[in-house]
C-alpha cells in the first residue's frame, strides 16, 4: 500500500487541480476551492484538510521548518513554491479559508449547503437552508483547527528568525481567527447532542426491541434487561448540564432511548451563557434525535481534543478546555450506549452481528452496522480487555468487505451497490420548517471507512492471527480504493470515480469529492501510523522464547564455567558476542518476541559451534 507514497501523490494530484493560474489573466496563482460541489465551510473544510491532516499527524511529512522538511515533501509540494514559499501560502490558505466561512457580521459558519439535496426537485431550497450550520462543520472544524494551529506553532520560530513584522502580525491573526473557530465548533457540538426517547411500544420502541432481542424473549424482559444495562448511562446523562442532552426523560422505568448527535444544533438547544464569544450560538432546527452518521463524525473529532499532540503541545486555551470537558462527557457515554446496543445481551450473536443494523426508524443497511462499529471499537478494544470481543468485530468488518461488494464482484441490480452511489441518504428532519423542501444528505464513503476502521480495529488486536485476516482484508479494500481514482483530467490521482469498479453506472465525474478524498486521507494516515507501530505479539512464541532464552543462558553460563571465556583471544570474543546476543534478546522479547526467539536460536547455534570446537580440540580430532 505505503501509505506514506500515496499520500504524497495525493498532495502532487491536490496542488496540480486547485493551485491555478489568476482569473484576471496574469501571471499570478490562486487557490481554487471547491470540486466536485461547490465551494461551503464543509467541502473546503475537507480539502484544506488534505494538505494538513498527514502533515501533523506523521512526523516524516512535515512543513513547517523549511531546514526540516524533506526532499520528498518539497517534490510533492513544489507547485505551492520552495521550502520557504510552502508554509507561508499554507499558512494564508488557512486565513483564507477562516475568513471566508463567515456570515455578514464576521461571524464563523459551518455550513454544508452543497451538500444536502432537495427531496422535492420542483422547490428551490431557501439562502436559510443552505446557510444553516450542521454537524459535521462543527466537527470538520475542530482537527482543522487543532492541524492549523500545530503547524502555526511549528512555523512561528521560522517566522521570528525571517524578522518581518508583518508575517509575525499575520501568524498572530491566524491564530486568533483559528480559535474562535474552534470555541464555536465547540459549542456547536455541544448543543447538537440529542436525547431521543421513546416507549417500548411504539414504532421507535418496536424497532429498538425487534433488534436487540436476538434471543427471541418476551418484551417486558427485554426493557428490563436493557435499563439494568443502561443504569450508568443514564446516571452519566445525569450530569450532562451544558448546552443540549441532559436526561430527557430517561429515568422512566418503562422507557427506552437513543443517544448522539443530530445533523445540527437541535431545537429548543439552550444558550451556553459562560462562553466569551457567543454570536456563533445560533437558533437550533434539528430534530432532537441521534444519526449515526453524525454521531461517528462528532465523536472522531471529540477524540482529537484529547489526542496526545493536542495535550502535550497545550493547543487549547482555558476556556476550550473547560468546555472540551463536557464533549468528553458525551464521548464516553456514547461510546457506552452504542457497545451496549451492538453486543447487547452477550450471548453467541450480538445484534451487530446480524447484519445489516436496523434503525429506529425502520431503515437497514450494511453502512449502518460500518457505523456502529466505528462507535463500538474502541470501547471493545479499552474497556472490556483481551480480544474477543474485538475479533467478532472484526468479523463483522470482514463481512461488511463482502456485503458491500469490494471483496466480492457484485450481482446484476445488486442493491449494494448504492452504498457506493449514490449513498446511503439520511433525511434532515427540521429543516423544512425554514420555509423550504425537505433535505437530505448523502453518504457516500462506505469503501474508505471501512477501511479506517479495519485499521482501528487490527491496532488494538493483540491475537496475531485475527489481525492478519483483517490487514488481508485491507489490501483487498485498498485495492479497490485505488481502481476508483480519477484516472484522466485535471482531478487525475484524486478520489472518486466508482463507474471505474461498478460497471453499471452511469456516471462520470471529472471533479474530486473532497468528501471521499479526505476518507482516504485518514485512511492512509492511520496505514502509517499502523506500520509505525510495534508488531503484534504472540502469547504462545513470547512464551517460547522465554523458555529458549532459559536454556540458551544457562549452556552460556557452563561455558564460562569451563573457562572458554578467558581463553585465547578469538574464542574468548565469540564468547562475548554469544553473551551479547543473549542480553540484546532478553531486552526485546515482550515487545518482540519473534526476533528474541530468532536472536536465542542463532545463540544456541552458536554455543553448539563453540563446544563442539572445544570437544575436538580436546580430542584432537
Amino acid at each position: 500500500m505505503q501509505p506514506r507514497q500515496q499520500l504524497l501523490d495525493i498532495w502532487r494530484a491536490q496542488i496540480a487541480f486547485s493551485w491555478r493560474p489568476a482569473e484576471d489573466g496574469s501571471r499570478r496563482r490562486e487557490w481554487f476551492w471547491g470540486g466536485r460541489n461547490p465551494s461551503d465551510a464543509v467541502g473546503d473544510a475537507q480539502q484544506l484538510l488534505c494538505l494538513l491532516y498527514p502533515a501533523q499527524e506523521l512526523p516524516d511529512l512535515r512543513y513547517a521548518d523549511p531546514d526540516a522538511t524533506s526532499d520528498a515533501v518539497l517534490d510533492a509540494l513544489s507547485g505551492l513554491g520552495d521550502a520557504v514559499e510552502i508554509p507561508i501560502r499554507i499558512m494564508r490558505l488557512v486565513k483564507e479559508y477562516m475568513e471566508k466561512h463567515v456570515d455578514a457580521d464576521g461571524v464563523p459558519v459551518y455550513s454544508g449547503g452543497a451538500n444536502m439535496h432537495r427531496v422535492d426537485k420542483n422547490r428551490k431550497a431557501t439562502a436559510e437552508q443552505r446557510a444553516i450550520d450542521v454537524t459535521e462543520g462543527f466537527a470538520l472544524a475542530i482537527p482543522l483547527s487543532l492541524t492549523a494551529l500545530t503547524f502555526l506553532a511549528d512555523f512561528s520560530p521560522t517566522v521570528d528568525r525571517m524578522g518581518r513584522a508583518d508575517l509575525v502580525e499575520e501568524l498572530h491573526h491566524v491564530e486568533r481567527v483559528v480559535h474562535r473557530r474552534l470555541l464555536g465548533a465547540i459549542t456547536g457540538l455541544l448543543r447538537s447532542f440529542a436525547v431521543s426517547t421513546f416507549d417500548a411500544d411504539d414504532d421507535f420502541g418496536r424497532q429498538l426491541i425487534a433488534l436487540i432481542n436476538v434471543d427471541g424473549q418476551p418484551d417486558r424482559k427485554i426493557v428490563r434487561r436493557f435499563r439494568e444495562a443502561a443504569a450508568e448511562i443514564i446516571a452519566t446523562l445525569r450530569t450532562i448540564t451544558v448546552g443540549s442532552g441532559g436526561t430527557a426523560g430517561v429515568e422512566a422505568p418503562t422507557k427506552l432511548f437513543e443517544i448522539g448527535w443530530s445533523w445540527s444544533v437541535v431545537e429548543k438547544a439552550p444558550d451556553i451563557p459562560e462562553v466569551s464569544d457567543t454570536s456563533t450560538q445560533r437558533v437550533g432546527r434539528a430534530e432532537d434525535a441521534p444519526y449515526l452518521y453524525f454521531t461517528v463524525v462528532a465523536l472522531e473529532a471529540i477524540a482529537t481534543l484529547f489526542s496526545d499532540r493536542v495535550m502535550r503541545r497545550n493547543l487549547l486555551t482555558e476556556e476550550e478546555r473547560r468546555l472540551s470537558q463536557s464533549l468528553q462527557i458525551r464521548l464516553d457515554v456514547t461510546r457506552r450506549y452504542w457497545a451496549m446496543v451492538a453486543s447487547f445481551g452477550g450471548g453467541s450473536k450480538w445484534p451487530l452481528e446480524d447484519v445489516p443494523w436496523r434503525t429506529t426508524d425502520g431503515l437497514e443497511y450494511d453502512y449502518y452496522s460500518l457505523l456502529v462499529c466505528a462507535v463500538a471499537t474502541e470501547t471493545f478494544g479499552s474497556q472490556r480487555g483481551g480480544d474477543d470481543d474485538l475479533i467478532r468485530l472484526a468479523n463483522v468488518l470482514v463481512e461488511l468487505a463482502n456485503r458491500g461488494r469490494i471483496t466480492r464482484r457484485p450481482l446484476v441490480g445488486d442493491r449494494a451497490v448504492e452504498m457506493h452511489y449514490p449513498g446511503v441518504t439520511a433525511e434532515l428532519a427540521g429543516i423544512e420548517k425554514l420555509d423550504g423542501p425537505a433535505m437530505i444528505w448523502n453518504m457516500v464513503d462506505f469503501a474508505p471507512l471501512l477501511l479506517k476502521r479495519i485499521y482501528d480495529a487490527a491496532g488494538l488486536l493483540v491475537t496475531i492471527e485475527a489481525r492478519a485476516q483483517l490487514l488481508q482484508v485491507a489490501d483487498l479494500v485498498w485495492d479497490h480504493l485505488a481502481r476508483r481514482r480519477i484516472r484522466e483530467g485535471g482531478a487525475a490521482r484524486l478520489w472518486d470515480q466508482p463507474q471505474q469498479v461498478f460497471t453499471e453506472l452511469e456516471k462520470v465525474f471529472t471533479d474530486p469529492s473532497w468528501h471521499f478524498t479526505i476518507r482516504v486521507v485518514e485512511a492512509m494516515v492511520l496505514a502509517a501510523q499502523f506500520a509505525g507501530s510495534e508488531p503484534a505479539r504472540s502469547r504462545s512464541l513470547e512464551d517460547l522464547a522465554h523458555e529458549l532464552l532459559v536454556e540458551a543462558e544457562h549452556i552460556y553460563d557452563q561455558e564460562l564455567l569451563r573457562g572458554s571465556g578467558s581463553a585465547g583471544p578469538a574464542l574468548a570474543q565469540e564468547i562475548r558476542s554469544v553473551g551479547l546476543t543473549i542480553r540484546h534478546a532478553k531486552e526485546v522479547v515482550d515487545e518482540r518476541p519473534g526476533t528474541a526467539f530468532s536472536l536465542g536460536v542463532k545463540a544456541l547455534i552458536d554455543l553448539d559451534r563453540l563446544i563442539s570446537a572445544g570437544r575436538d580440540a580436546e580430542t584432537g580430532v
